[in-house]
Formats: C-alpha cells, sequence, structure tokens
C-alpha cells in the first residue's frame, strides 16, 4: 500500500486523529498533491485539486473558478516550485552550511490561506500567515532541523532570503514538499506560476465530481485532478523530502544555461559505474539502493519471455538511470528531474516519449510497480519510459489507472 504515517507533529492542532478524510498521495514528480487533512480541519470539509505543471491560464483559471461557483464552493491558486537552501541556523550556529556556490534543492508548496484553513488547520495559517515556514518531517530530519531554526533560500534571481521554521509537519500534511509557505512569500521568491486551483467547500462529493469532470477537467495527458475520497494510486511517486530521505540529499550548482552539477562528492558514494544488468543486457548508471530493484524486474520480464519488448539499444542510447538535470517540463519552476538520484529508470524511449499516450506494454508495468517503481504513463504529461522507484510494492493497488490499471486478484 501507498504509505500513510499518521503521528503527532509539532503544532498540537494540527494532531492527525481518527475520522479526518485524507487525501491520497498522487504526486508526480512536478506538481505535489494536495496535503492531508488535519484535526481541526472541518469533519464536512473536502477539496478536489486541479493541478498543471506548465501553468494555468487566465482562460482555464476562469473556468475552474466558474465549475466551483456552480456548486457553492470556492477555487483559489497554488504553486509548486523548488528553491535553493544554502544554510539553516540556530542562533549562532550553523545547522547546515552548503559550500559556496552550491544550494540543496528544496521543494516547496504554496497555497492561498482559505485552503491552508481548511486542509491543514488554522495553526499553519497563523504559521505562514506570520511570516514563517511549516517543514515537512522527513527534511527536518535529514538536517537536524528544529522550529525557531533559521532557514536560507534562494529566490528566482539567486539572492538569499531568510525564514524562520514556524512548524515541523508531517510530510502529508504539507502534500509531501519540504516547505509550505504563503502565496505572497512564493511571490517574492519569484515563485508566481499558478501550477493548480483547490477546489474547497464542496458539500456534495459526486455532485461536485460530476461537475469538474463536464467541464472538462478530468485527469490525463492536460490535467491532474484528484480529491479528498480518491483511493491511493500506484504511481504515486514520493515527495522530495522522502525521497531525499531514502536515497540521500546532495547539493547542486545551476549555471547561467541551466546545466545541473551536483556535488562530485555525492555521486560516487551513491551512483554505480555504468554498467550492464544481467539477462537483459540494458547498460546504465543508478542509485545503489535502486539497482537490485531494476536487476529483479529486468529478471522477471526475462523469465516471462518478455525481453523482446525492452528495446536495448534504445536504452543504451537515450534511456538509463542517472543524469543531473533539470526537469524538462518543470525548468521552469527549478524542478530538478528524479534521474539527478539515478531512481528513475527509462527505456522504449522512442515509442514513450514524453507528453505522448504511452505505448509501455501494460505486463512490464506491472512487473515494475511489484519490484516498487511507480510509472509515468499515468503522469500528467504522460512520460511512458519512465519508472521512478518508491520503495514498496506497487502492483496490489486497484486503483483505475487511465493506462495499465493493476489487475489485483489475477494474474498480471
Amino acid at each position: 500500500m501507498v504509505r500513510r504515517r499518521f503521528f503527532t507533529v509539532s503544532i498540537a492542532a494540527a494532531v492527525l486523529i481518527g475520522g479526518v478524510v485524507p487525501l491520497p498521495l498522487d504526486a508526480d514528480t512536478i506538481n505535489p498533491p494536495l496535503p492531508d487533512m488535519s484535526a481541526d480541519s472541518p469533519k464536512s470539509a473536502q477539496a478536489i485539486s486541479i493541478s498543471r505543471p506548465m501553468g494555468i491560464s487566465t482562460s482555464v483559471r476562469n473556468a475552474i473558478v466558474d465549475v466551483a461557483e456552480s456548486i457553492g464552493a470556492k477555487a483559489h491558486p497554488g504553486r509548486a516550485v523548488t528553491l535553493g537552501m544554502t544554510k539553516v541556523q540556530r542562533g549562532n550556529r550553523a545547522v547546515q552550511r552548503v559550500k559556496k556556490g552550491f544550494r540543496v534543492p528544496m521543494s516547496v508548496l504554496a497555497h492561498h490561506a482559505e485552503v491552508v484553513r481548511a486542509v491543514m488547520g488554522v495553526s499553519l495559517v497563523e504559521v505562514v500567515e506570520s511570516g514563517s515556514i511549516a517543514m515537512g518531517l522527513s527534511s527536518a530530519r535529514l538536517r537536524g532541523a528544529r522550529e525557531g531554526d533559521v532557514v536560507t533560500l534562494l529566490n528566482k534571481r539567486n539572492k538569499p532570503r531568510q525564514f524562520v521554521i514556524g512548524a515541523i509537519v508531517e510530510d502529508e500534511l504539507i502534500g509531501g514538499a519540504d516547505i509550505l509557505m504563503s502565496l505572497s512569500q512564493a511571490s517574492a521568491m519569484g515563485a508566481r506560476i499558478t501550477t493548480r486551483y483547490t477546489v474547497i467547500g464542496i458539500t456534495k462529493p459526486a455532485v461536485a465530481a460530476r461537475a469538474v469532470a463536464d467541464a472538462g477537467f478530468v485527469s490525463g495527458l492536460t490535467y491532474r485532478v484528484r480529491a479528498t475520497w480518491d483511493p491511493p494510486n500506484p504511481d504515486a511517486t514520493l515527495g522530495l523530502g522522502e525521497a531525499k530521505a531514502l536515497l540521500g540529499e546532495f547539493a547542486y550548482a545551476i549555471d547561467k544555461n541551466g546545466k545541473v552539477t551536483a556535488d562530485p562528492g555525492w555521486t560516487p558514494r551513491n551512483i554505480t559505474p555504468r554498467r550492464n544488468f544481467s539477462g537483459i543486457p540494458v547498460r546504465a548508471a543508478c542509485h545503489r539502493k535502486v539497482w537490485s530493484a531494476i536487476q529483479g524486474a529486468l529478471f522477471e520480464i526475462q523469465r516471462a519471455g518478455w525481453s523482446r519488448l525492452v528495446d536495448v539499444d534504445n536504452a543504451n542510447e537515450f534511456g538509463g538511470c542517472h543524469y543531473a538535470r533539470l526537469n524538462r517540463i518543470g525548468e521552469a519552476l527549478g524542478v530538478l528531474s528524479r534521474h539527478s538520484w539515478g531512481m528513475a529508470f527509462d527505456f522504449n524511449t522512442t515509442t514513450n516519449s514524453q507528453g505522448r499516450p504511452p505505448n509501455m506494454p501494460c505486463g512490464i508495468v506491472r512487473i515494475f510497480r511489484k519490484w516498487g517503481f511507480a510509472w509515468g504513463g499515468n503522469f500528467t504529461p504522460a512520460d511512458g519510459m519512465h519508472f521512478e522507484y518508491v520503495g514498496e510494492r506497487r502492483d496490489n493497488i486497484a486503483f483505475p489507472s487511465r493506462y495499465c490499471p493493476n489487475i489485483v486478484g489475477g494474474d498480471g
């Protein structure tokens, strides 16, 4: 199952307890999901998120607002961006300091205050409206951060700005991001692209879902639509904080042309040399913790008699795992590709190009899910060549995916 951890966080009013309707994780790498709903949110509160990583135009914004108003609800903007962090300070002591010219990638989620109030609770509204930030627990543990510490982030012009950590909270409460901040804070950092609208104040979920779909907003190649009542999705990726906790955090530099250079000390410790897998001789350099899972999937594909379905020559020339770079779709948002961690594996790129309906054999998709990968064929936009490590089995989740739904209880 998709992991869901519930425990007390540092704001007493934001404790997650039974009876609260959670929003299942459904991130792709670029646009984090809606947060889980906190204990001081109204028990009747429900929400729908409509996201598009390349940004939402004025005409689409108007259509979302109109459909929300037609069901007596409200739609509010939100943003997702990656910012560089250079320091965490506690009083006169540096808790974490990044070497000059480098920064640590931090995924940032910014929501309208009414969305924070509805799905995260009053306490977090007070944190972000005071000018402070909330940090996810996984991210805080990575650097030993505490409430009251001062974080230095670089804005879009690479100018430093300091923020006080006002709360450290469960990852899912802030949508799996490293940091939650207000929209005004995001604007001040140069993050002005609206990547989602969140519809809140929903009293009749079935009516709301139908109205949103009738307005043309359905999950697919253009939009990702998720609701608080949806089940877990096998192709949900890890939030960046969780991904870094699993595979390690590195600092990186980026030049004026957008070229990314990862901390040279991190790469040899975590990335295997480029070499062939056994059985199906795909050649790749991958994260050491991911290598055995890919090998297991390839062995199972071979045993099933499907080796011919993996284009080895294509994979060895255009696919593979590790490559430090910006995400091609989320470049304007500063998002690093998960290939930078060597946790994503691409193959059959010619027949599964990004942004087009995928053509990956579904038997192969389900095998990779079994070995702990989410598949990019159900991302927005689709990325059928892409398998991203999540560290847990995903072929046993019955979810009505647009492409390659799992056959739970069947023969796969």
